[in-house]
């Protein structure tokens, strides 16, 4: 006699971090990324912290340090995204976009704001772009926590971003071959 088990799996619980100050559309960008993964969604927003990655001769966060010292306050069974406002690098890089550790990653979205280069003449097209940029990158950097390599599919959310142009230029979601890998149908 054979006996079947069925165990339901429920998907990752993803926390949203908003650090510091607020960003255009959270809720709508917790809704996007929840339903992207399939996973249940937390919300939290908390003041900047105290933290030793200011790096003020650079004017920016050494994000890989930021991310170590995050990554304590992350509930186990947890993914976390930390999104801050602010510019951060990690070396070699002279900035980046997200990075991704473990189970927590930042998205330094400083340069996703149209304003850091000078081109926000159409305040809705540029809070719109804001928010699309963000997203990608929050994507993005999940994808990391779960294992996820960078593709070469050009319209992949998961293909390195070396620019903002790249980042614009990718899609906003995973191609077929990383959805399989994730096991995200549809």
């Amino acid at each position: 006699m054979f006996i079947f088990l069925l165990f339901l799996v429920l998907p990752m619980r993803i926390l949203l971090v908003l650090v510091g100050r607020t960003i255009p559309g959270f809720n709508e960008l917790a809704d996007r990324v929840g339903s992207t993964f399939r996973s249940p969604m937390s919300l939290k927003l908390i003041d900047f912290p105290l933290t030793r990655s200011y790096r003020g001769k650079r004017g920016q966060y050494d994000a890989d340090l930021f991310l170590r010292e995050m990554a304590g306050s992350v509930p186990s069974g947890v993914k976390a995204v930390f999104i801050v406002r602010e510019d951060m690098f990690s070396k070699p890089l002279n900035f980046v976009f997200g990075l991704a550790a473990e189970d927590a990653c930042v998205v330094a979205a400083a340069r996703f704001d149209p304003r850091f280069y000078g081109e926000a003449k159409d305040v809705k097209k540029a809070g719109a772009l804001f928010k699309e940029r963000i997203f990608k990158e929050t994507v993005h950097e999940l994808g990391h926590t779960f294992g996820m390599p960078h593709c070469d599919d050009k319209r992949c959310v998961m293909v390195f971003s070396n620019s903002i142009e790249d980042v614009d230029r990718k899609g906003v979601e995973f191609c077929g071959r990383c959805r399989k890998a994730l096991k995200i149908e549809g």
